[in-house]
């Protein structure tokens, strides 16, 4: 065999271990078949698209057809839906509107309050804990309030540009609110 087929060969091959390696990756980054995807207590119904979240750098799980959102200038933020049980959801989500524009406007996008805007942000409460006493004090940090948070992003003609889904845990499911938007924030911006 010739120096060039022994070369083509072994470039061949390696090409074709790399290609095995990066699907096994890819299909590793997936939510479908992640754990958080098999939590039976958080519904994956506010999403169009679950099938599609992929690792994200920011926030966890994350969308973006289209890449970087900062060809956009405008944000309108809705008040917050509450897709899960009890009051600190309730608490969560009366709160993620007012989060989510601080977080938006420190990444430098215009938000508004009402009208055309070039994005539109809905955003859902999935899940929200507050630990018990004991396990406040005996577990660290696993053991703070959390919340999950998804987060829908279309233009103001109705395309999808964005979706993600958040965990987060503060001192308190206030902070953990705060903690996740933030992440979230940095996620849209930077469209990963």
């Amino acid at each position: 065999m010739s120096n060039a087929a022994r070369r083509l060969l072994s470039a061949g091959l390696a090409l074709f271990i790399a290609l095995v390696f990066a699907s096994t990756l890819s299909a590793d980054n997936k939510f479908i078949n992640s754990d958080d995807a098999k939590e039976k207590d958080e519904p994956q119904k506010f999403l169009p698209d679950y099938d599609k979240l992929v690792k994200g750098k920011d926030a966890d799980w994350v969308y973006f057809p289209e890449g970087d959102l900062k060809k956009y200038k405008t944000v309108l933020v809705k008040e917050f839906q509450n897709g899960a049980k009890g009051r600190e959801a309730k608490e969560a989500a009366s709160e993620g509107k007012e989060y989510m524009e601080q977080w938006m406007q420190k990444q430098g996008f215009d938000v508004v309050d009402k009208g055309s805007a070039d994005l539109i942000i809905e955003g859902n409460i999935f899940n929200a804990w507050e630990p018990s006493g004991a396990a406040r004090v005996w577990g660290g940090w696993a053991a703070n309030p959390g919340v999950g948070i998804e987060l829908l992003i279309k233009t103001k003609s109705g395309q999808v540009v964005g979706e993600l889904r958040q965990k987060a845990k503060g001192s308190t499911v206030h902070d953990a609110v705060e903690n996740g938007l933030e992440d979230c924030a940095k996620s849209i911006a930077k469209g990963r």
